[in-house]
């Protein structure tokens, strides 16, 4: 029987990479093959294991599926296996967004670099979950690289309802993603202050996600500078039932970020219904396919005066919202897991 070994350097059951390296390792077990999860995070949670203990087979036929998110201690055991090494990435986000905000994290990530290139001979192939990610392995030596989008799944959406009326005032801003310096919450804070202060006093802006203190503790101090305490809600960690009723009640996504290897949050709004704007970095336009407003600006009257002309047009807003469902049906988890099954089976079947 093949036993299949998922090593991954994190391993929370309910973030993006977690979820990813769960259902990966349910599709391998539906081949009748043995899998586990193996994780080197102190906080891991159950199915992973503790990474310490792998021992992979010294036959050749056992198979390591790497994801590659950051540096991790763990490598050393997987390069030094007989076993046939696959590498899925994640992205490793540029280590200068951390320098100035945690210098260990920064250097992390830069390992995780340095690994990546190590395993460029090594690895078989790699899986990337975007052409951006795909073309950052080119350039670091990997010659065999498929595309395949990530494994998550969406909650039940609502029906399609057109509005048929602008939108006058108190109007809600969403954006989902961790806190950190590559997301960008401190642009997305000015674009905000700059859109009510312009044009809807009664606006809400609400940002899901927790993050590196001392970035979170910045932009909970530029909230305070502008006086929009009583507008911006930073809500930290939250249910996925909870996260959907944001998309759901919410009227505009909108993401500054500079830094996405694929951006599930725009798939999830465009899911959910809700017209997204988005700065065009990274896989951004990959991401959305062309079904959302892409920005070449984070100047905050720009990006205000684009969420309020969109805000104010119907006609914009029910088309961004049909493209999106289309886009979210384009990405969805069953074809990413047809593909993934595609990719694999010659590997693990039999």
């Amino acid at each position: 029987m093949k036993t299949v070994h998922h090593v991954t350097p994190t391993f929370q059951q309910h973030d993006a990479l977690g979820q990813h390296t769960k259902e990966l390792h349910h599709l391998v077990q539906s081949f009748n093959c043995r899998s586990f999860i193996w994780s080197s995070d102190k906080r891991r949670s159950s199915p992973a294991r503790n990474a310490k203990r792998l021992k992979v087979s010294d036959s050749g036929e056992d198979l390591i599926i790497y994801q590659a998110a950051t540096g991790s201690s763990v490598l050393e055991k997987v390069m030094k296996s007989n076993a046939q090494l696959i590498i899925n990435y994640h992205n490793i986000t540029p280590a200068t967004y951390f320098d100035q905000w945690s210098p260990d994290l920064a250097s992390e990530l830069r390992m995780g670099r340095r690994q990546l290139i190590e395993l460029s001979d090594r690895a078989s192939f790699a899986i990337a979950d975007s052409e951006y990610n795909a073309a950052e392995l080119r350039s670091l030596g990997f010659s065999d690289v498929v595309v395949v989008p990530v494994l998550f799944k969406l909650g039940e959406k609502k029906e399609v309802n057109e509005r048929m009326e602008p939108l006058q005032n108190g109007s809600q801003w969403l954006f989902v993603g961790r806190i950190v310096p590559n997301k960008a919450q401190h642009d997305l804070v000015a674009a905000f202050a700059a859109y009510q202060q312009m044009y809807d006093r009664e606006a809400k802006l609400i940002l899901i996600g927790t993050g590196l203190a001392p970035y979170e503790k910045a932009i909970q101090e530029l909230i305070r500078e502008l006086g929009l305490q009583q507008s911006v809600k930073l809500l930290g960690a939250t249910t996925e039932e909870e996260k959907r009723q944001y998309f759901l009640s919410s009227d505009i996504y909108v993401s500054l970020s500079e830094h996405e290897g694929f951006g599930i949050p725009l798939v999830e709004a465009m899911h959910y219904g809700l017209p997204v704007v988005a700065y065009e970095a990274a896989a951004v336009r990959e991401t959305l396919g062309g079904k959302g407003l892409l920005l070449d600006s984070k100047k905050p009257t720009e990006v205000a005066a684009v969420v309020h002309e969109i805000l104010q047009d119907d006609q914009i807003l029910n088309s961004l919202a049909s493209d999106g469902y289309q886009r979210a049906e384009e990405l969805s988890f069953e074809l990413n897991l047809e593909e993934y099954k595609r990719v694999l089976s010659p590997l693990i079947s039999g």
